[in-house]
This record gives C-alpha cells, sequence and structure tokens, in this order.
C-alpha cells in the first residue's frame, strides 16, 4: 500500500524517551522476518508460507501468488485519506481510530522500500507474531485481493506514544527478540535499534 508523503506527516512520528533494558536473549531460529521502511512508516513483512499455517492464513487465500504480506499500523483517518493533509496531521496530535494494513507482495518486500533489516526470531516467533495481528484486529480475516491491499480496523488506538514504527517493534518483542518499544516513536530510532539487532544476531552465527 503506498505511504503518502507530506510536510505534516512529520507530526506523526511521535516523542522520544529512553527504552527499557532488553530481555536476556532467546535463543534464535531459522524463521525469520523482513522489516522495511520508507517515508517515515514500519512494515512488517512475512513470507506467505509463515502466515499461512497460522491464524492470519485467510488472509493469503485471497493471493495465491503472493510471495509475502507486509503488515502495518496506522491512524486510519490519515491511511483512509486519498489526499491527507492539516485536517489529518491535526488529528494525529490527539490520537484516534487506528488500522491495520496489509499488502500482498510480489517478493519479498514493497517496491517502494527504501531500506531494510531482515532478522532471525527465536524458535516460536511466527506463531508469536501471528497472534500478535490477529489479536489486533476487531474484525474477522478478509482474504487479501490478488496485488492489492486491506486497512483493517485495529483494536489498538494510534497515538504520539504509540506509532506505526512503536506497532512493529512491539510484534518484534512478542515474537521474544530484544528490541525497544516504549519511546520508538521516528523512523531512525526503530532502524537503528533494529540494525543492532542484526549485529548481535550476526555475531551469534
Amino acid at each position: 500500500m503506498p505511504h503518502r508523503r507530506s510536510f505534516f506527516s512529520m507530526v506523526l512520528l511521535g516523542a522520544c524517551t529512553s527504552p527499557g533494558p532488553a530481555e536476556d536473549p532467546r535463543p534464535l531460529s531459522q524463521e525469520a522476518v523482513l522489516v522495511t521502511a520508507q517515508s517515515w512508516h514500519l512494515d512488517l513483512c512475512l513470507t506467505a508460507a509463515a502466515i499461512g499455517a497460522g491464524r492470519l492464513a485467510p488472509l493469503a487465500q485471497g493471493s495465491p501468488t503472493a510471495q509475502a504480506f507486509a503488515f502495518g499500523f496506522g491512524l486510519e483517518s490519515w491511511m483512509r485519506a486519498a489526499r491527507p493533509g492539516s485536517g489529518e496531521a491535526l488529528g494525529a496530535l490527539a490520537g484516534g481510530p487506528a488500522v491495520v494494513a496489509i499488502q500482498a507482495l510480489p517478493g519479498p518486500a514493497p517496491v517502494t522500500a527504501e531500506e531494510s533489516v531482515a532478522l532471525r526470531l527465536p524458535y516460536g516467533g511466527h506463531a508469536a507474531i501471528d497472534a500478535f495481528i490477529a489479536g489486533q484486529l476487531e474484525v474477522p480475516l478478509p482474504p487479501v485481493p490478488p496485488g492489492g491491499s486491506l486497512l483493517l480496523p485495529s483494536r489498538r488506538r494510534y497515538s504520539l506514544r504509540f506509532t506505526c514504527n512503536s506497532w512493529v517493534m512491539a510484534a518484534l518483542a512478542a515474537a521474544g527478540l530484544p528490541v525497544p518499544v516504549s519511546g520508538v516513536g521516528l523512523r531512525r530510532e526503530a532502524m537503528a535499534a533494529l540494525r543492532v539487532e542484526a549485529a548481535r544476531q550476526a555475531g551469534r552465527s
């Protein structure tokens, strides 16, 4: 799903605080996830095979040729606006209802991604992310149309303390990775923390 670039997107970044200490890392498996970034926004990308065996499997039924699916989070009024402007930007300051954005991908990442970090997950990591995403949704899972995308209502509200980037970090933490969640509002903060984790994993290989 294209993410809107705008001067007003800066208000979606949130405030920074110092993240708490990471927990002791769990042993890593061969399960993996790809985090991609563009503009101010992060997406969590899982292969079709990874979601096909879990609670998210209904999403893949409408896109049998998709190689992967991208998952993101955002303020509903912003994500649904054709051309987000000052009204949506001001709404982001106050927070509000959010959506989970889901996109069927022909490759491992959105074609608009500007950077990415690949991470291995602890054992059971895919199932944990699967449960995290499914638990966020207010509605039954419909199939994603071929090459298309969905915006599904989220149980979690958007706020400057819990942004699209916070959501991705929370999903990874739920999978058992020692990544910060609190205070991670900016793309650069999130990607820097993910690169630290990738380096840690490389050092354990």
